[in-house]
């Protein structure tokens, strides 16, 4: 008779295990919680960091030939440009997600490019030294606000790794701790069920 349970260790051992069960639960909502954060943020490495810096490096070297050809006399500015190549680029990247000073650096750079566009569409004669020289200017303004902008996706690449490395070591710490929970709940529970 010894081995029977009284209602009152039956109570006890079912709030044991509705604790374990919530215990389980809760857990198992902030496992979903972090795992859902760290996949975020390393999606966010991909595609608003990686991609972005293959596009920010496409329209460096658009510009870059467009400069090359302003310094050689043979080739006509217009066609390196790339007009439409330049557009859907600058479309992509801004649909990317941008940082405050991102979107910063990204403005100054599209009203950069805006000017070089306004200069070349009205210039009468762009071949002149006095337009070339111009047009060298706003191209290293736009080739610095282009070097700002990659150097913000790594900074940016850096910190969102950064993140996903901690949230990574919070959950396995969280993991070691709820098993330890679980197996001292367990021990109270076989504790309270073989106690006579």
């Amino acid at each position: 008779m010894g081995n029977k349970l009284t209602v009152s260790n039956r109570i006890k051992i079912g709030f044991a295990f509705a604790i374990v069960f919530l215990l389980v639960l809760a857990t198992n909502r902030l496992d979903k919680r972090r795992f859902d954060r760290m996949n975020e943020s390393l999606t966010s490495v991909y595609e608003d960091r990686l991609v972005a810096k293959g596009y920010l490096y496409q329209l460096s070297s658009v510009f870059h030939k467009q400069e090359k050809a302003l310094l050689s006399e043979t080739q006509n500015v217009e066609d390196v440009m790339a007009q439409s190549k330049i557009d859907q680029l600058i479309s992509d990247y801004s649909a990317t997600k941008l940082t405050n000073e991102e979107k910063s650096v990204f403005k100054k750079f599209q009203q950069d490019y805006e000017d070089l566009r306004v200069l070349k569409n009205t210039s009468s004669d762009i071949d002149s030294a006095s337009n070339k020289s111009k047009i060298k200017i706003h191209l290293n303004r736009i080739q610095k606000d282009l070097d700002n902008l990659a150097k913000i996706q790594v900074s940016e690449g850096e910190s969102l790794t950064k993140f996903a490395q901690n949230s990574f070591d919070t959950s396995d710490t969280m993991s070691k701790i709820e098993i330890a929970v679980i197996l001292l709940i367990g021990i109270v529970v076989q504790f309270i069920i073989f106690k006579r």
